[in-house]
């Protein structure tokens, strides 16, 4: 996927027999500097194609960037043997416990070397995956951080989601310390390692025309205009029935409208927004998952 390109870097951790390595890719040198990460989810694989995809693209240019991009392809890779959020080393959740530490666990020591190319970087973008049944977004605390909502706005993704973020993710524990960082959330991922591949195509274009716009790459681009929309609201079955969905992830929702029918009945309470995700027809239970909506909100 890299075209042979050899990795520039490894980060390798080895302690009581456990041992892995993150590879690490450098283009360019100097500022600004940008960080892509991907695969902190091994099981989230459409992001990590993507890094893999910008990589073979990156290793193709004719001229150094002017500025240092710094990707990351797959950040975890006992979690990505296993297609999973989880390292079996430790079970830890690596995208809930940044800074890390240096002297803990395998995942731990991992978060904190990558905690230390961020601590560098004055952007970051971190590639994930929303599950196969969703649209592409961007998430970022774009109301608590004007230098995230800037970023943000760089990419050409349709929809800026606003988060209200989790101790310990990397972009918020960035985002706090006055670092631009976002997280593009992708079709894909799961136990069964699939793919959105005309996702990936376009979401390895956006970012390419990101770096343009920051000047990293040569060439003029146009300031994409994406959505800025409120934190997701999910919907979920009241009752045991089969669900059948009747409209698809990226549409818009008007007020009232609903994204599918349970036992023939439309859901009720639906708010007014972008639909970001809705599960296939299948039979659900009470409590189980059925579609996310991202409310519609004035642009900041």
């Amino acid at each position: 996927m890299s075209k042979g390109r050899r990795p520039d870097d490894t980060i390798v951790f080895e302690d009581n027999g456990l041992s892995h390595s993150v590879p690490v890719y450098r283009f360019g040198s100097g500022s600004p500097r940008v960080l892509i990460t991907a695969g902190l989810h091994g099981g989230e694989v459409t992001g990590q194609y993507v890094a893999f995809r910008l990589i073979a693209s990156l290793s193709g240019l004719r001229h150094d960037p002017s500025g240092e991009i710094l990707v990351l392809p797959r950040c975890n890779p006992s979690a990505f043997r296993r297609l999973a959020r989880t390292s079996p080393f430790d079970e830890l959740d690596m995208n809930r416990i940044f800074p890390g530490d240096a002297r803990g666990t395998p995942t731990q020591a991992l978060a904190a070397e990558i905690w230390g190319l961020a601590q560098e970087a004055d952007y970051i973008v971190d590639l994930h995956c929303a599950g196969p049944f969703s649209a592409p977004y961007t998430l970022a605390q774009y109301e608590e951080y004007p230098h995230c909502r800037e970023l943000a706005a760089r990419l050409d993704i349709p929809v800026i989601v606003q988060s209200g973020g989790s101790e310990g993710q990397l972009f918020v524990e960035a985002g706090a310390r006055g670092t631009a960082a976002v997280i593009i959330e992708l079709p894909g991922g799961g136990p069964e390692g699939i793919l959105d591949l005309s996702v990936a195509d376009d979401t390895e274009a956006a970012l390419r025309r990101m770096l343009q716009s920051l000047d990293v790459l040569d060439g003029d681009v146009p300031a994409p205009n994406p959505r800025f929309l409120g934190p997701l609201e999910r919907i979920t079955a009241s009752t045991e029935g089969l669900y059948l969905p009747q409209r698809v992830p990226g549409e818009v929702l008007a007020r009232g409208e609903s994204p599918g029918l349970l036992d023939d009945e439309p859901l009720e309470a639906c708010p007014e927004g972008y639909l970001i995700m809705n599960r296939p027809p299948g039979y659900v239970f009470p409590g189980s998952s059925l579609a996310a909506v991202a409310p519609l909100v004035e642009s900041p």
